[in-house]
């Protein structure tokens, strides 16, 4: 996968724990590497996974727990590295957010050829009206990354918290799906921003989209 990921790892673990833990995390993972993960670098998937086991060991943190803490620190890296437009502009609420995801996944697949990137669909539950968030992927065990992501649109974007809960796992069906209820309304917005989301057309989203290849 690409090094932005193993890099926002990075960044979480140096900011919660040190620079010299993740030197510790590092060495039992056996990477081989001085300086930082190049963003745009391809890396074996195995590297992240051994990253992940070793951050495990060290910390003596859950992978489930990590796994979620490293979900909200990728998200407020795409924020800072110049995505926020884009993530704003994706949906007024969590479910139009999630239901845009693979729109900016196609996107991303541009500015990183051969990115493997998830893919996600939004369904109601038949009895209660629910959202369902449908997740495929051909990685396994990451699922608790998800978890964190939508927790943190939610409170960051949309100004709700929801609870995110696995309801089937990949071995239940052919991927993972999530259930995800709101713990209190969404903040209300002011007059200007309704104004704003009902005047957003495709066309504004695709010249976002594309300031961001300038």
């Amino acid at each position: 996968m690409y090094g932005f990921v193993n890099y926002a790892l990075e960044l979480l673990v140096i900011k919660s724990f040190g620079e010299q833990t993740w030197e510790v995390i590092k060495k039992n993972a056996e990477v081989q590497m001085e300086g930082q993960f190049l963003v745009r670098q391809i890396y074996d998937d195995e590297l992240t996974y051994n990253l992940i086991g070793a951050a495990v060991e060290v910390l003596k943190i859950p992978a489930n727990t990590i796994l979620e803490l490293f979900g909200k620190t990728f998200f407020e890296f795409c924020q800072d590295s110049g995505y926020d437009k884009i993530l704003q502009v994706l949906g007024a609420t969590p479910r139009d957010f999630l239901q845009n995801l693979d729109a900016l996944h196609d996107h991303l697949g541009t500015l990183y050829p051969g990115m493997k990137a998830p893919s996600f669909r939004c369904t109601e539950r038949s009895e209660d009206g629910e959202l369902m968030l449908h997740y495929y992927s051909d990685r396994p065990g990451l699922e608790h990354i998800v978890i964190g992501i939508v927790k943190t649109v939610a409170s960051k974007l949309h100004g709700t918290e929801v609870e995110v809960e696995i309801f089937k796992t990949k071995e239940e069906c052919d991927h993972v799906q999530f259930l995800i209820t709101e713990k209190s309304g969404p903040r209300k917005p002011t007059l200007p921003e309704i104004d704003e989301i009902e005047t957003l057309s495709l066309g504004y989203f695709r010249s976002i989209l594309c300031s961001t290849e300038t």
